[in-house]
């Protein structure tokens, strides 16, 4: 592996990222990286007037988690309902990442204590377990406005903010000072009651996903799938398997040798591929690496096949095929997200949209690294990982 000379937003030589920058038609909007989707949150929820929904995986005690605790309990003092379904499961990253500091999880029960100091074990970052009390958060528990849904385990691995029923604003942003400014994270907009109408369809299972509409979403739902089932992997790998020319992804976690088999048969028949993602992810780093040396040696380092490494820790999940079609939210190329997780993921048929998403990419990789020959990793610790996202499916997929 070799520095990437230049890499000026833009990716060159086979496979690499053209320059493009084509506007998003409305309703779809690319926010990008959480030093700019943030802000455009943070606006949407004191703009709102009647309705808010947050569905968050994690949300730190920190700045931007009370930055965004503090716009939501304004809203509620002005009248607007809000309702936050935020999942317990989540504590254990809460417990060993950022500031270590939960927003509204304090109380660490044994299991979750156990995992979080085993996680730490693993990657050597001891967790805390003294959660500072934070009184935003006990108020907004407390708030006539705003109910809160926090006790359970709800699998849920979306990220996704509702402001009126009219805006959805979904990705891979948790809600967190890293994922504010240390992170390369996406989030995309789309404005419309009828899409948030069409996702609160889907999530209940109440129709099937249909390409042809242009604008619909790739869901997993715990509520609406039976067990050991996902439509969604279905769907996400037929897209992938229908690709012509091009698959630009950039994915925060890898593993699931479906994905991995998928995007081999893409080089083989030709199709440029682009596969983004960190040098050292935060946890299955070493999954992420072994998984980029298997697609080196599958393809024998084809010329249609591009690795960029990225020194920053990748946390999208944005897939983009034939400069067209795109599939970006919070499901990751795991297991996890595959029948295990409740994901939304947003999927459009839009040349406009889907550009935008590939320059956001280029932009990504700027200090990016291209692989140039097999990926080393230590096969003890992937074995681990392995084992871990193995113990964490084992109720799902």
């Amino acid at each position: 592996m070799v520095a990437r000379d230049g890499l000026p937003g833009w990716a060159t030589g086979a496979g690499g990222l053209a320059r493009l920058s084509h506007p998003a038609a409305a309703p779809l909007r690319v926010l990008g990286t959480g030093d700019r989707a943030f802000p455009a949150i943070l606006e949407r929820i004191r703009a709102a007037q009647t309705s808010i929904d947050i569905r968050a995986f994690l949300w730190r005690d920190d700045e931007i988690g009370n930055a965004i605790g503090e716009a939501v309990f304004a809203a509620a003092e002005r009248g607007v309902k809000v309702t936050i379904q935020k999942d317990r499961i989540a504590a254990v990253y809460e417990y060993t990442g950022g500031n270590k500091q939960s927003f509204f999880h304090k109380r660490v029960d044994p299991v979750r204590g156990f995992q979080a100091w085993f996680l730490g074990a693993v990657y050597r970052s001891p967790g805390s377990f003294r959660q500072k009390p934070n009184p935003l958060a006990e108020a907004i528990v407390g708030h006539e406005n705003i109910s809160v849904y926090r006790e359970r385990k709800r699998f849920d691995h979306s990220k996704l903010f509702i402001v009126d029923d009219r805006i959805l604003t979904l990705g891979s942003m948790g809600i967190g000072d890293n994922h504010h400014k240390d992170w390369v994270d996406t989030m995309v907009e789309v404005e419309g009651a009828e899409h948030v109408a069409r996702l609160d369809d889907r999530m209940r299972g109440l129709d099937e996903f249909d390409p042809s509409r242009g604008i619909d979403f790739l869901v997993h739902s715990r509520d609406a799938h039976r067990p050991k089932s996902c439509p969604m992997a279905a769907h996400r790998l037929a897209l992938l398997d229908a690709a012509e020319t091009a698959i630009t992804v950039e994915m925060a976690y890898l593993g699931d040798r479906r994905y991995t088999a998928a995007l081999a048969r893409a080089v083989r028949r030709g199709v440029e591929v682009t596969l983004v993602t960190a040098a050292n992810a935060d946890v299955l780093g070493h999954t992420n690496r072994a998984v980029c040396d298997a697609l080196m040696r599958l393809t024998g380092a084809a010329q249609n096949l591009t690795i960029v490494l990225l020194p920053r820790m990748v946390h999208s999940k944005v897939v983009v095929i034939d400069h067209r079609f795109s599939d970006v939210g919070s499901a990751n190329f795991t297991r996890l997200s595959h029948g295990v997780y409740d994901e939304i993921n947003l999927y459009a048929d839009n040349a406009a949209f889907a550009l935008a998403l590939e320059d956001e990419i280029a932009r990504h990789c700027a200090d990016g690294h291209l692989v140039t020959h097999r990926v080393g990793y230590r096969r003890f610790h992937s074995q681990v990982e392995r084992a871990i996202v193995a113990y964490q499916s084992r109720k799902g997929g």
